[in-house]
């Protein structure tokens, strides 16, 4: 409160009984003048969080000069709180910054404050916090599935989901994801890696100087598929490559081989040309994800070509035939509806193949995961742009909506976000289908 002699201001410094300099003048308890100014702080309040004591609590200076920062955090144990805060209640001519530090739940922001001393003292002031928000801890429904597999008899991707009552291979479906409020959870979605590839001259026929090699075929592993942030740590494997012809004209499709083995495994082949019999084995699944490929043989006489299996069920087995070639059934996909329809994933390559691309050279049109048959005759490849991709995986968060974080750091992957009643659900998809490893396509979800 200034002091006026007349009509000019008595500044501090400049009030004196005698020559010893006034600090501050009363009437009864109430100031008619002050030398120097006090501001003083209590803690916060507003929306229920906790804060603490503004410090330094109390200083003393000439009004008008700068203030030593005063700084306080707000807290709440319970949530993970972001936004932007308003502040009321401060004295005039200070003003306030702030930090949002740490992830999920109890963590900080802090307030720091700054500005020129008021000519008048504020005791005790108490700021009225609003503006921040706040996120909990939250479960979150998911399902995760890996890349089909290419070839003849190869595996679907391999499938994991918590959502209705059954995952991949059989199991159980697992417990759903518990997201903690804030923290980053890093969603990666890798290339198929490819696993063999045929070459030959032009219109078949053995290699020679004279040569000019095309690629008659491939085979790929399909790509894994990942969660990972904070306690959780989950990744389902690539459906398992299939076993081609061989281009070689003296060869061919006489070929006798185990399915290999991969999210879900690839079936068998078998060939005998004489009176005695030729059995191969399916390749293992991997468990709690997919089924195994099915055997072919015994056989002689013939050819046999199992099903690569399925996320659903075990490829199919060709068995006890002769003079007469076979195909096995593909292994079933899982029919799943986390997205609001059902939708089949993760199906094996055979006859009667659920999901399978329908044009040969088609880019991943096939459903999610889903194991794909890209040998192609011999005589009709010309170059590796006929051949069909592998079937990339997918992730799929499915969650309530007020429980949505955020979406950062996408490499090369897209992601669709829709609400069906209470909930969202963020399906994430992407990768290069023609790929051959490399650094796999991620996005960041910060719950």
């Amino acid at each position: 409160m200034p002091l006026y002699k007349g009509t000019a201001e008595v500044t501090g410094g400049g009030l004196y009984k005698g020559s010893t300099e006034i600090e501050n003048g009363f009437k009864n308890s109430a100031f008619f003048y002050e030398n120097k100014s006090t501001v003083s702080w209590v803690a916060p309040t507003g929306q229920g969080l906790t804060y603490s004591v503004p410090s330094p609590q109390s200083q003393i200076k000439d009004g008008g000069i700068a203030i030593d920062t005063v700084t306080f955090t707000i807290t709440n144990a319970a949530a993970n709180i972001q936004g932007t805060v308003a502040i009321s209640g401060m004295p005039p001519g200070l003003t306030f910054t702030q930090v949002n530090s740490g992830s999920g739940l109890g963590n900080t922001i802090t307030i720091t404050i700054n500005g020129l001393m008021p000519e008048d003292s504020y005791f005790n002031i108490l700021l009225t916090i609003s503006g921040v928000t706040g996120s909990t801890n939250y479960n979150a429904d998911f399902l995760m599935c890996g890349g089909g597999g290419t070839s003849i008899g190869s595996g679907g991707g391999g499938l994991r989901t918590s959502y209705g009552t059954v995952s991949g291979g059989g199991a159980a479906a697992e417990g759903a994801l518990a997201m903690v409020a804030g923290e980053d959870y890093i969603i990666t979605l890798n290339n198929p890696v490819l696993y063999q590839s045929l070459t030959s001259c032009r219109g078949g026929g053995g290699m020679s100087p004279q040569c000019n090699p095309i690629i008659l075929a491939t085979s790929r592993t399909g790509g894994s598929t990942s969660i990972i942030g904070g306690i959780i740590s989950k990744t389902v494997l690539g459906g398992a490559p299939g076993n081609m012809n061989d281009p070689n004209t003296f060869t061919g499709n006489r070929i006798t081989a185990n399915g290999q083995p991969g999210g879900c495994g690839a079936g068998a082949r078998s060939y005998s040309g004489n009176l005695g019999y030729v059995t191969a084995y399916g390749g293992a699944g991997t468990a709690g994800q997919g089924y195994g490929g099915g055997q072919s043989g015994p056989n002689r006489t013939s050819h046999g070509y199992a099903g690569g299996g399925g996320a659903g069920s075990t490829g199919g087995t060709v068995s006890n035939f002769q003079s007469y070639d076979q195909s096995g059934a593909a292994g079933l996909p899982l029919v799943n509806n986390i997205t609001g329809s059902n939708y089949s994933y993760c199906s094996g390559q055979g006859v009667g193949q659920i999901g399978a691309p329908t044009n040969v050279g088609a880019m991943d049109n096939g459903n999610y995961g889903c194991a794909n048959n890209n040998s192609s005759d011999p005589s009709i490849a010309t170059s590796q742009n006929q051949l069909p991709p592998s079937q990339l995986g997918v992730f799929i968060l499915r969650m309530p909506t007020l429980n949505f974080g955020s979406i950062t750091g996408t490499l090369n992957i897209d992601y669709t976000k829709t609400i069906i009643g209470t909930d969202t659900i963020l399906k994430i998809f992407g990768g290069n289908p023609n790929g051959n490893g490399g650094v796999g396509q991620s996005l960041t979800y910060t719950a």
